[in-house]
């Protein structure tokens, strides 16, 4: 479903582990989950995209070098700047609808980009309208941090009406999959 009152394309990014996983049972992204190739695209991706949209755990951990985030946050009770960077707004989702959100912030058009963790993975899936899906096929990290909570994107991106479309083999072992919105492969539609 689009976000209303909005032109925005939302477009998530996660690279997981065979099992779905983003991150071990310590909450550490393991060396096998970064994939220099997968590092490249998620980084020319934020690059083009009008609003980056993470976890406060993300934000906290990465710096940013200069884009536009919103993060999410249970700590404010609706919309705060960042005191500590000034392209970053805090935002509780509990407080305002992502769609008034957007429109206080003027990004009412172009790419948001989601970058995670489970709970901002959990909260966009109404509404991707694509999702680039990184996966280290050797990998198995159990008890890790889950992409979706409901189990592995590959199951739980069909249900979000989004269909694979291309796959490519991006390092030994590691699949990268864009998942879009629309008929699933098969279907036939009339119109």
């Amino acid at each position: 479903m689009p976000i209303p009152g909005t032109d925005i394309v939302v477009e998530g990014h996660a690279i997981v582990s065979e099992d779905g996983m983003i991150a071990d049972a310590h909450g550490t992204m393991p060396d096998a989950l970064k994939v220099d190739a997968d590092w490249r695209f998620f980084q020319a991706a934020l690059d083009r995209a009008a609003l980056v949209v993470l976890g406060r755990k993300g934000h906290a951990n990465h710096p940013n070098p200069g884009r536009r985030r919103l993060v999410l946050t249970r700590s404010v009770p609706r919309l705060a700047a960042d005191p500590a960077d000034q392209l970053a707004m805090f935002w509780n989702p509990e407080g305002a609808e992502i769609a008034v959100v957007l429109r206080e912030l003027g990004v009412t058009a172009g790419t948001i980009a989601i970058t995670g963790g489970t709970g901002t993975f959990d909260l966009f899936e109404p509404y991707y309208d694509r999702f680039v899906l990184s996966e280290a096929r050797r990998l198995s990290l159990p008890d890790g941090i889950p992409c979706f909570s409901k189990g592995h994107p590959r199951f739980v991106l069909p249900g979000a009406s989004l269909s694979a479309r291309d796959m490519d083999m991006i390092a030994p072992g590691v699949v990268q999959t864009t998942w879009v919105k629309g008929p699933r492969l098969g279907q036939v539609t009339c119109g």
